[in-house]
Order: structure tokens, then sequence, then C-alpha cells
């Protein structure tokens, strides 16, 4: 024990004498009092040694693990993240202010019509007037596209984003030079056909063309066009583009016949049948097969009945054949009235109109367009191809197949 406690009497077991020690003179507790207060483990913690000296045993301290600080790590994939996420936003900005997209009707872009007036031309179909938002926009690139040919508008369903094609029809008089009609028909499964079918006027209708889907040569003498239903606007768009757009003399303008099948009268005359004209075709259509006879009895027949109400749309065909009398001609063929577009129907349209004059300048081109619903065109000519992702006429197959026309070119629309 210590001298300074043997001195003054104290007496103490060994172990509570040298507890008591350290706690009274803590310099003497010589590796815990250097190590607090030397922040360099490196030297030796025994205060008897040389300065700057390394004691080959390690300290109290040093033993102790010491953790180290987190390192700051780079955020690149919230970088990227919120870099990719900006790009995208600017260009969905400059898409949606990009004018060319806004104003014009281009292939690329929809682009936004509004709904001037819609008439109810059947009890199936409407003629929609649609002009551009704002107006004046288009009148280039629609007028260049009536010139051409046939040609089509992609309309877009804004609630499914879904869009269809439809084939404006001619403008009537008086109307905008950039104004589209869009005749459409009543389908019960088709989503964009039952929106055009319950929107009113001033809905905004989005478009987007125009796509060119045949371009009617310069060279043709003679048409034969074959419309079923909501194929006439074809019809007319070709009409439209040989005998007014190109300005053509009279004496270059070709012969035009439209054959226009439709499976009610109501769909071709917007009116209702007459009972007796109905019961005297039904009575025919039961006894004579032969669909030139019917329709001969029921024009005898018809022209003493009171006139039916007619739709603006045949009213432009009528008027269409007046104005170019002799040039144009359209026959109506009714499914439900027994008359068909028949095999010696066409054999006779296609014999007459391949008559040649033997004095007369050498024959140009014979084109046979057909349009309409799929079962339409694919019991006349058959069905439609796809190749490389645009559909094409294909091979001729039908009823025209088995006519075999020759020097007839014929395109499926």
């Amino acid at each position: 024990m210590h001298p300074l406690f043997l001195s003054r009497g104290y007496h103490f077991g060994p172990k509570v004498s040298r507890n008591l020690v350290r706690r009274s003179l803590p310099f003497l507790n010589h590796t815990r009092h250097y190590a607090r207060r030397n922040p360099n483990p490196a030297f030796d913690a025994n205060p008897n040694s040389a300065p700057g000296t390394r004691n080959k045993y390690k300290s109290t301290a040093e033993k102790t693990e010491v953790k180290e600080p987190k390192r700051f790590r780079f955020p690149t994939g919230r970088i990227i993240f919120i870099t990719v996420i900006a790009y995208l936003g600017y260009n969905v900005y400059k898409w949606q202010t990009n004018p060319h997209r806004s104003h014009t009707l281009n292939p690329q872009f929809f682009s936004p019509f509004i709904l001037q007036a819609r008439e109810q031309v059947s009890p199936t179909s409407i003629v929609l007037n649609l002009l551009s938002l704002p107006q004046g926009q288009n009148i280039e690139n629609v007028s260049e596209a009536r010139r051409r040919g046939v040609w089509s508008v992609q309309v877009m369903q804004p609630e499914l984003q879904i869009a269809r094609s439809y084939t404006p029809l001619p403008p009537s008089n008086g109307s905008p030079a950039e104004q589209l009609r869009l005749f459409v028909r009543r389908d019960p499964q088709g989503e964009v056909s039952r929106f055009l079918h319950r929107i009113s006027p001033g809905t905004l209708v989005h478009l987007r063309g125009p796509h060119m889907e045949y371009e009617i040569p310069e060279d043709i003498d003679e048409i034969l066009f074959l419309a079923g239903g909501t194929g006439i606007a074809p019809a007319l768009q070709v009409a439209y583009s040989v005998f007014t757009a190109r300005g053509l003399p009279v004496e270059k303008l070709p012969k035009m016949r439209i054959l226009w099948a439709n499976r009610r009268r109501e769909d071709a005359l917007a009116g209702p049948k007459d009972p007796a004209l109905g019961q005297f075709e039904a009575e025919l259509a039961a006894k004579i097969q032969e669909a030139k006879k019917i329709k001969e009895r029921t024009e005898d027949i018809a022209s003493g009945l009171p006139e039916l109400p007619r739709a603006r749309l045949v009213e432009d065909v009528e008027q269409l054949q007046q104005r170019y009398d002799g040039k144009v001609t359209v026959e109506y063929f009714i499914d439900g009235e027994g008359s068909f577009i028949t095999e010696p129907i066409l054999r006779e349209y296609l014999a007459g109109l391949g008559q040649k004059s033997e004095t007369g300048p050498p024959p140009r081109k014979q084109l046979l367009l057909i349009s309409g619903p799929e079962g339409f065109v694919n019991v006349y000519a058959g069905p439609k191809e796809w190749r490389g992702g645009k559909e094409i006429s294909g091979p001729l197959g039908g009823l025209l197949k088995k006519i075999d026309p020759k020097d007839w070119e014929i395109c499926k629309l």
C-alpha cells in the first residue's frame, strides 16, 4: 500500500486498497490518463518511454473500432430520370404549340375542326360539315387533294384515342373552299361512328390527312364506278376531280357511269317508300329474276307515282347528272326491293362503255373502280390484301374475275 495511507494508520484489504488508490491518485493510472490527453495513439502510452518512440503494444483507444462516415454518392439515377421527364415534357410542349400541327391539315398530326352543321340524310346516315379552326388554313391542301383524285381523312375518337378513315364529299354550292363534308353511316359496333352521330354543332373534331388513296390519271376515257352504300362518297370525289377541279374542256371529259347499291330505299332517297310501289316490286321480284327487267318495269310504274323526297346527297348526284348531261349517269339498286348489280348488267355496261369508234381518236384508259363495305367489295372484286403495312387491292376475284373485262384498269378503294 502507498506510504501515505500507511503513515496515517489506515488498514485495507489488497483489492480495496488498490481501487482506492486509483480513484484518489488518478495520475497513477498511466494508461488511461495518457490516452485521454494524447490525441495521437501512435506514440507510447507509457510516460517513462522516450518521446516520439512507438510502443509495440497498441493502446486501448486504438483497439476501439471507429466507424467511418458515410460517403456522398452522386444521384445519377435521379438526374437521368428528371432529364428524361424534362425532355419528354419539352417535346410535348413543342407538339402542342406547333402552329403547323394545330392549324393546318396534315398527314402526321391531328388538327382541330369545328362542326358547323349536320344533316340527317337517311334514318341511318348523316352528313357533317366541318370547318378548320381558325378558318382559312386549309384551302390550298384541300383543293389540291380534290384535284388529284380519291382521298380520305382520319377522325379521332377523343375518349378512346382511336381513329377511323372517312372519305369527304365534294363541296356543295356556295360552301367555303376548305369545308369538309363527311358522309357517316351509323354503325352499332363502331366507336368513331357513334361518336360522330351524337355530337352537336360547335363540337371540336380532330382530323388527320389528307391521305391519297388513288390518283386519277389524266388520260382517262371511260369510268365505271361500283358503289355500295357509303362508297358513293369516293365516286363523287372522282366525278368532282375529273369534271370540275381539273378544268378540262368538254371534248376531253370522259364518260362516267355510277352503279349505286343500297340495302334500303331510304338510304338513297331519304323518304318513305310508297306501298303500291313496294308491293309491285315484291311481286315482280318473285316472278322475274333478271334484274334488268325488274328495273325497267319499276321505272314505268314509278313514273306515275308521287315523287319521293330526296336527300341532299341524292340532290348532289342529280345535279351532277344535269350539269354534265350525257357524260355522267347514275343507276340506283335497292337490295330490299330485289334490285341487284348482277353479272348480265355488268357485262352490258362494260361492253357498252368499251365500244370504240373506228374513225375516232385512239382509245385511252378505261377505269373500273369499286368502293363500299368489305362484303360488297369481296363479292364483286375479291378481298383486299395487306402488304408492307398498307392495304392494297390485291388480285382480282369475285364476279369481275369471272367476267374478265379486257382493257380495263381495276382498282378497289
